[in-house]
């Protein structure tokens, strides 16, 4: 087995790279208080970790329900939108956890004036869209590398 050519780790190394470009972007959407610039680019970088962490949590729901590891190089709507669905529902989660504890516990965030919200809840708009768009973008890139 070669390390470099499993697709989670594709899938983690894209997806890495891909969220935290994401991650900072839409930092005008979220209220970071007096937080340096520092102290919120080492919040996106932890936020990043666990972005490629659900990244490969998807992807590995797929393998499993489809009992294919590589199945990357033969998507198909039902495996792409398992794959979306379960890193968006995760998503709904996180928000709607991270965004009601109090922010002194040193975990959670809240949302600046500009962040759209799903409509009838307090769930911003920009963190799920982004796993329509980064999940897609990871799968695109880790599709063209080197297979086992």
């Amino acid at each position: 087995m070669t390390f470099d050519k499993e697709p989670e780790v594709h899938i983690a190394t894209f997806g890495f790279f891909t969220a935290f470009i994401w991650e900072m972007l839409q930092m005008p959407f979220f209220d970071v208080g007096s937080a340096s610039s520092w102290e919120n680019t080492l919040g996106c970088t932890r936020a990043t970790f666990g972005d490629a962490a659900i990244l490969v949590l998807a992807y590995t729901m797929v393998s499993v329900l489809k009992r294919d590891r590589h199945w990357m190089h033969r998507p198909t709507y039902g495996k792409i939108g398992i794959y979306l669905l379960t890193g968006i529902g995760i998503t709904v989660i996180i928000e709607e956890i991270a965004t009601s504890v109090p922010t002194h516990w040193g975990w959670g965030w809240r949302y600046s004036d500009l962040m759209p919200l799903a409509p009838g809840t307090n769930i911003g708009l920009v963190p799920i869209l982004m796993w329509i768009v980064i999940p897609l973008i990871s799968l695109w890139f880790a599709r063209r590398q080197p297979q086992p």
